[in-house]
């Protein structure tokens, strides 16, 4: 199961690492980067509503998946064009704006056009005693599966001024995903090694049986050494200009805590489900969506994080 887990996570990290080293070295974007999320969005949502059904809820499947998708297209425009600051002249800049603005308002409309669409499909469907669950959980899917995961698709486009598509946004923008991944994902190996071997004191035990404090305690401070070893001058994930110690150990903290909580908060929906894995996609993991968990609450942590370093 140890090796399948490995070889299984070592595949996923190689073809994310091929797409954004692509999307860095070669695109002016992140189209690789926003592709591989769409097949894990996609695989994701096909997990999400048969745990929904599992759980009584009436489900809007297909349309939920291709609203999903959708959303994701919608996004990968809306981040090639809503960059402000590659622009210098006065007369450039008021366009830019405009242009950020009709992005955000395409991506706003295909959110509300994506809801709005689930109680159209509940009004066709005509079992109205069940519509309140199955709008529920649509809004929800589309909130876990695409808006939460999608604020680090943002973070790769933040410049070292906060914005995005701002200054040096394709060099900074991909540290902080690959800090993101690394921290929650370390956070979460830590954790998994040593409350395996050692672990004793079960810290969910409702919830999460296999989580101990100490396994708990052990990838906290996995996660900020891991922050610690990606500001060395080697490496300079953080570069020091812009994170000092501590803010690259708050960074770590937090994102390593949030990661933690995101892999609890799927543990929520499973147990509603009553299933242990989402699906049976990925050896060792189980589905999808036992992938992404940790990123699902270490992305908009990161995303909102990052900026208070940058502006402090």
């Amino acid at each position: 199961m140890l090796l399948k887990r490995f070889l299984a996570a070592m595949a996923m990290i190689l073809l994310l690492i091929a797409a954004m080293w692509f999307d860095y070295s070669y695109l002016t974007g992140s189209w690789l980067l926003h592709s591989y999320f769409l097949i894990v969005a996609f695989l994701a949502f096909r997990e999400f509503w048969p745990m929904c059904r599992a759980a009584g809820h009436q489900t809007f499947s297909n349309w939920g998946t291709l609203a999903g998708c959708a959303l994701v297209a919608a996004h990968c425009w809306t981040m090639h064009n809503a960059g402000l600051n590659r622009f210098t002249t006065s007369e450039n800049m008021t366009a830019a704006f405009k242009l950020s603005q009709d992005a955000n308002n395409l991506l706003n409309f295909a959110m509300a056009a994506a809801v709005l669409g689930a109680f159209l499909l509940t009004a066709h469907r005509r079992k109205y005693p069940a519509s309140l669950g199955g709008l529920g959980v649509t809004c929800l899917g589309l909130i876990y599966l695409w808006f939460l995961p999608s604020f680090v698709l943002k973070l790769r486009h933040m410049g070292t001024d906060s914005y995005i598509g701002g200054n040096d946004w394709n060099t900074f923008g991909t540290k902080m995903v690959i800090a993101t991944i690394v921290v929650s994902k370390g956070c979460d190996v830590a954790a998994y090694l040593v409350g395996r071997k050692v672990g004793k004191h079960k810290a969910f035990p409702m919830l999460s049986p296999g989580k101990t404090i100490e396994g708990v305690l052990a990838g906290l401070l996995g996660s900020m050494g891991l922050a610690l070893i990606l500001r060395m001058d080697w490496l300079s994930v953080f570069p020091a200009e812009y994170f000092n110690i501590w803010e690259t150990l708050i960074f770590g903290l937090l994102v390593g805590f949030s990661g933690m909580m995101g892999d609890l908060a799927e543990s929520v929906l499973k147990r509603s489900a009553g299933v242990k894995d989402a699906g049976q996609v990925i050896p060792g993991f189980g589905g999808m969506m036992d992938v992404i968990d940790s990123l699902v609450v270490a992305g908009p942590v990161a995303y909102f994080l990052v900026p208070l370093f940058l502006k402090y």
